[in-house]
C-alpha cells in the first residue's frame, strides 16, 4: 500500500490531523467542499505513481528527476499543480519501490526495495471536464487545453475502436454505439438513437469515464495473465525502447543463457502492466442518485478484477459514500454466507442488493475528509464500515434542523 504525507500544497495546510500519512487503498474516497484539496492530492498522487514507474523501468533516472526545478515545472505541470508549491511545501510519497521527498524546494529519489515485488500499474487520472469530449467534436484538433484532457481522449478514442460495436450501458436501459467508419458516437435505446452530443449530461458524464476504466481493467487483467512478453496499450515509442533493449540483451556475447533469459523476463515485467490505478474526479457529476450506484458498482467491478487495482475517487455527493458503505457490508455478509453450508438463498438476497463482483473486503476502503481550514481527517469506521458522523451527512443532519425550525416557526404564527 502507497501513502502520501503533504503540508502547505494548495489549499492543504497542515494536512492530515491524526497521522502524518494518507494511506492509499485498495479504494480510496476523498470527500469535500470546493476548494478544499481533493482534487490536488489525487493530482499528486497520480503524478508520483507516474513517476515510481518511469524509475522502475529506467525511462526516468534519479539524476534527472532531482535537477532543481524539475519535478515541479515537468511532471507536476502537466497535472496543472505547478503552482500549488509553495516555500513551505512538504510532500513525501512512499510506494512499494521508490520513496520521492520533496521539502525545501528540493526534490529527493530513493529506492526503499530492490523492486522484485513493485507491480507496474496502468494509470489513469479522470478528470472532472471528461463531458467536454463527449458534447465536441473532434476535441483533438482543440489547442491549448490541459495536458491530462488529450491523455484521457486518448484513451476514449481506443476504448471507442476495441469496442468496435455496441455497449449496454449501467444506467436507464440505453446502449452506446460506434462506428469505426466515420468514428461515429450514438446513444441508443427504446424508440431513439441520438448522437452522443445530444445526449444527456449525465449521459456524456458517464460513457468516457465508463467506457475507459472497463477498456483499461480489461487490458491489464488480461496482460496480467499474459504468459508472453506481449504489451498491451503500449506507445510506439515505448514499443521501439522494448525493442531496442531486448535486442541489446540477445546481442550481448558477455550474458550466459540464464543470465540472458532472466534479464529478458524482468525487461518482460517491467512494461507489462499488472495493475490498475483509476482515479477519478467528481464520479457523480451530473448522475441521478441510483445512477451514481450504479456506476459506482461497476468501477468496483473493474476494480476487484486484479488484486493490486486501485480506485482514488472524489465526490461531494452523500450517496457515493452511503453506496461504498453497502458495498462493505454486502462483502462482510458474502463472508459469512460463504461459510455455511448452504445458503444459496441468503447469497441472492445479498446479490439482489449489491453484487458480489462490485463488494469490498473491511478494510480495503479508506475515506477522508477535506476541510475548510486546510486539514485533512481520516474517517473512523466501525466493523469496516464507515462512519456516520461524516462531513456529507452534517449536511444533511443541517438540512433536516432547518426545517424543524421554519416548523417551529410556522407553529409560532398559527
Amino acid at each position: 500500500m502507497s501513502k502520501i504525507k503533504i503540508r502547505a500544497f494548495g489549499p492543504i495546510k497542515e494536512g492530515l490531523t491524526e497521522e502524518e500519512y494518507l494511506d492509499i487503498g485498495k479504494v480510496s474516497l476523498f470527500l469535500g467542499n470546493q476548494a478544499t484539496g481533493k482534487s490536488s492530492v489525487a493530482k499528486l498522487i497520480s503524478t508520483c505513481t507516474w513517476v515510481e514507474k518511469s524509475l522502475f523501468r529506467g525511462q526516468l533516472k534519479i539524476n534527472e528527476l532531482e535537477k532543481p526545478g524539475h519535478f515541479i515545472n515537468k511532471h507536476c505541470a502537466y497535472q496543472g499543480i505547478k503552482n500549488y508549491f509553495r516555500a513551505e511545501t512538504e510532500a513525501e510519497f512512499i510506494g512499494a519501490y521508490f520513496r520521492l521527498h520533496y521539502a525545501n524546494g528540493q526534490l529527493k529519489a530513493e529506492a526503499i526495495s530492490d523492486g522484485s515485488d513493485y507491480q507496474p500499474p496502468k494509470i489513469m487520472y479522470v478528470p472532472a471536464e471528461r463531458n467536454f469530449l463527449s458534447v465536441v467534436e473532434r476535441p483533438e484538433k482543440i489547442q491549448n487545453l490541459p495536458s491530462p484532457i488529450y491523455t484521457f481522449l486518448d484513451e476514449f478514442e481506443r476504448a471507442k475502436t476495441a469496442l468496435g460495436g455496441s455497449l449496454e450501458l449501467p444506467v436507464n436501459d440505453v446502449a452506446f454505439e460506434f462506428r469505426t467508419e466515420g468514428r461515429e458516437s450514438f446513444i441508443k435505446g427504446e424508440g431513439f438513437r441520438l448522437k452522443l452530443h445530444e445526449a444527456s449530461s449525465g449521459i456524456q458524464s458517464l460513457l468516457p469515464l465508463y467506457l475507459v476504466s472497463r477498456n483499461l481493467a480489461y487490458l491489464v487483467a488480461m496482460e496480467r495473465a499474459a504468459s508472453n512478453t506481449e504489451a498491451h496499450g503500449m506507445s510506439l515509442e515505448q514499443t521501439q525502447q522494448l525493442k531496442q533493449e531486448i535486442d541489446k540483451i540477445l546481442n550481448n556475447p558477455n550474458l550466459t543463457e540464464e543470465v540472458r533469459s532472466a534479464a529478458l523476463e524482468r525487461l518482460s515485467m517491467s512494461y507489462r502492466n499488472t495493475c490498475f490505478v483509476n482515479i477519478v474526479e467528481e464520479i457523480e457529476q451530473n448522475l441521478f442518485p441510483t445512477s451514481q450506484r450504479s456506476l459506482l458498482n461497476e468501477l468496483l467491478r473493474f476494480n476487484n478484477l486484479t488484486s493490486c487495482n486501485q480506485l482514488l475517487l472524489t465526490t461531494h455527493s452523500p450517496y457515493i459514500l452511503n453506496y461504498l458503505t453497502i458495498a462493505i457490508k454486502g462483502g462482510q455478509l458474502f463472508h459469512k454466507a460463504y461459510e455455511m453450508e448452504d445458503a444459496t438463498s441468503v447469497k441472492e438476497k445479498i446479490a439482489a442488493i449489491v453484487p458480489v463482483e462490485s463488494c469490498i473486503k473491511p478494510g480495503d476502503a479508506i475515506v477522508y475528509e477535506f476541510l475548510e481550514d486546510g486539514r485533512i481527517r481520516r474517517l473512523p469506521d466501525f466493523d469496516g464500515l464507515p462512519s456516520d458522523e461524516n462531513y456529507l451527512n452534517q449536511f444533511l443532519f443541517d438540512t433536516n434542523q432547518l426545517f424543524d425550525e421554519l416548523l417551529e416557526i410556522e407553529e409560532a404564527l398559527a
